[in-house]
């Protein structure tokens, strides 16, 4: 029930105010919404009460209803609670940490604007700004030449750890791979060397591309579509927006003399890496698919695999095992009788690692909130998920040692 306080004023004047309960904030903390009621000139006492009760009962739907909390709610506020309500109780941690990187560029353009001021030009303006050039806040750097050559192999790690860095980032970098502005200032910082004398900033003029531009117009329509929903907002500013428009990009991929290229190099790559490779092309499996198999999902007499689940590297959690990215992602697949050799061959590489691992060697993983025995197929040394993005990683550099094109490995 709203709570209704007399006011006197000064000039004797009575007024009404009336408060009524909105809701809470991501922290926890209650929101109220207020507003004065003054009765006109000449009313009687009995019609004032009326009145007053009337007009309590009227603030107080409006305010459950959304009506009120809109007029004061801004893009940045509605942003916190459809994350904290919608996207983490039922979009995938994926999803949601893939979205949370869009964040700061849209609190920088419209986080400030109240949802009941907000307009299709502001959108219009938010997506013109994201094509232009320069836009990228995140930056890439890449090692000087120079830099590399002072800190080969021997003496990296000394320096990454002094750095604070991955060692995984680390070899990104040494791999001609871009990093981010801090992450080159805390290396160069390490290495006493100036940042600019160490890195070199490749993106100065780089737009987003189409693609990535339209993630946020992605975004921000579900945001909206939801708030429209509960009663947040009228209509959703996005379906009056044309979406950035998306290039239709060029694909690079192996033709048949290439994958035959490919194959040829597999022996000198790592002995998990080079199977894993082998089943992307087998299979057309995603890296995190490949990476999430488990034994239990391969039956090698009837020669057929069953993709069950994902596993993916979330920032600030580490890896993670979920579905796989769409229903018709979890598939059965057939495998020809070169697959199934290869996993024979692999199933039996893998076994006496285990043996010369020992008791070393991880029992049981954590899969999906429930611990099991450990039959994954691609692992770190002693048994722990083997992280997708090392693959991503070696696989460029992989490419560029045998003189092969330079494709992503999805490409496969």
């Amino acid at each position: 029930m709203a709570n209704i306080q007399k006011r006197t004023n000064k000039d004797g004047k009575v007024s009404y105010r009336i408060r009524a309960f909105a809701g809470e904030t991501p922290a926890g903390k209650k929101i109220t919404k207020s507003m004065t009621y003054t009765p006109a000139d000449g009313m009687t006492a009995r019609q004032i009460e009326k009145a007053v009760q009337k007009a309590a009962l009227d603030f107080e739907r409006q305010v459950q209803q959304g009506g009120l909390v809109a007029d004061s709610m801004t893009v940045d506020e509605l942003l916190a609670k459809w994350f904290k309500e919608y996207a983490e109780p039922q979009l995938k941690t994926q999803t949601v940490s893939d979205y949370k990187r869009l964040l700061p560029r849209i609190s920088a353009a419209i986080g400030h604007i109240k949802l009941n001021k907000l307009r299709p030009g502001h959108l219009m303006q938010f997506y013109t700004q994201l094509q232009q050039p320069g836009v990228r806040m995140d930056g890439k750097y890449k090692a000087t030449a120079s830099f590399i050559k002072k800190f080969p192999k021997g003496k990296r790690k000394a320096l990454v750890a002094a750095a604070g860095v991955a060692e995984r980032t680390a070899a990104r970098i040494w791999a001609g791979e871009s990093t981010s502005l801090h992450t080159a200032q805390k290396l160069a910082e390490a290495a006493n060397v100036a940042p600019s004398k160490a890195f070199i900033n490749t993106s100065k003029d780089e737009k987003l591309s189409g693609n990535s531009a339209r993630h946020y117009h992605r975004l921000l329509s579900s945001v909206f579509n939801t708030a429209v929903r509960w009663q947040l907002m009228a209509e959703n500013p996005c379906a009056r927006v044309d979406p950035p428009k998306v290039e239709a990009a060029d694909v690079q991929y192996l033709d048949e003399q290439g994958i035959a290229r490919l194959l040829a190099a597999l022996p000198d790559a790592p002995t998990q890496y080079s199977v894993i490779v082998q089943l992307a092309l087998f299979t057309g499996c995603r890296r995190g698919e490949l990476c999430g198999l488990r034994w239990s999902d391969i039956d090698l007499p009837a020669g057929v695999l069953a993709v069950n689940r994902t596993l993916t590297s979330i920032p600030g959690q580490g890896l993670l095992f979920s579905t796989p990215k769409t229903k018709k992602s979890r598939r059965v697949i057939k495998l020809d009788e070169n697959a199934v050799q290869l996993l024979k061959d692999y199933q039996q590489w893998q076994l006496r690692e285990r043996l010369r691992i020992g008791s070393k060697w991880g029992r049981t993983v954590e899969i999906m909130g429930k611990t099991v025995d450990n039959d994954l197929l691609f692992t770190k040394w002693d048994g722990r998920p083997i992280d997708p993005a090392g693959l991503t990683s070696w696989f460029p550099r992989f490419l560029r040692q045998h003189d092969l094109p330079p494709v992503r490995f999805h490409s496969l």
